[in-house]
């Protein structure tokens, strides 16, 4: 028994092909146009609160009598530690400045030229800084860095990592930040660089309790 032919209710085109990819083509120019736009605005919007150059910070260093003491009492919370004591470590504003000039650079300039620690909000956890925090400029611009020059609040927090640093808040004399860049760097953490030490970062993370001080922060393993 022979089967039913169909016949087509409607003539074949041979443009049908040609319109889906002209569709398709028009979709994804316009995903690609769309993005263009949106990175451009996002980088005029950038320009209007950076500058070309750095803030000259002048360089960081404590007394030779400062250092020494800095360094006994970062020996005495590494011994404690490793007798399973409770430990803890106090750190002034000069000394948390004197460890930020420490940090690895890990290729986007070293923190002693990104960041001073100028005072403290013991009340909400904030460490308070000066910052010439640097941006880079689009790709293929020709263009150098570019420079949030101002003033910044660090929350200090812990993490399963240890004690940590984030910023909550920007402002540059003279010009507006949006709010949506500055929530953009809340998801960045500070510490990092220092985890690249296997035995720091051993060390940072065993401190689980981070309270900001009106000298400096208190780091300790325990809750006090």
């Amino acid at each position: 028994m022979s089967r039913p032919v169909k016949a087509p209710v409607s003539s074949f085109s041979p443009y049908y092909g040609c319109f889906i990819m002209a569709a398709a083509a028009l979709i994804f120019g316009g995903i690609i146009a769309w993005s263009a736009y949106t990175l451009l605005r996002q980088n005029a919007e950038i320009e209007k609160f950076t500058v070309n150059e750095p803030a000259a910070f002048e360089p960081l260093a404590l007394s030779a009598e400062a250092e020494s003491a800095l360094m006994v009492k970062w020996d005495a919370l590494k011994r404690d530690l490793a007798a399973n004591k409770d430990a803890s470590l106090d750190l002034s504003l000069a000394e948390l400045n004197a460890v930020v000039a420490n940090a690895p650079d890990l290729g986007n300039g070293t923190y002693a030229d990104i960041v001073r620690f100028t005072g403290t909000n013991p009340e909400k956890n904030l460490l308070l800084s000066d910052i010439s925090l640097p941006l880079n400029p689009l790709p293929f611009s020709g263009k150098g860095k570019r420079y949030l020059v101002g003033r910044a609040r660090f929350h200090v927090e812990v993490g399963e990592n240890g004690p940590d640093l984030r910023i909550i808040h920007l402002e540059a004399p003279g010009r507006e930040i949006p709010d949506g860049f500055v929530q953009s760097q809340e998801f960045w953490t500070w510490v990092a660089p220092y985890h690249k030490d296997a035995a720091l970062s051993a060390t940072l993370k065993a401190l689980r309790h981070a309270r900001v001080t009106a000298e400096g922060v208190h780091l300790s393993t325990r809750a006090e």
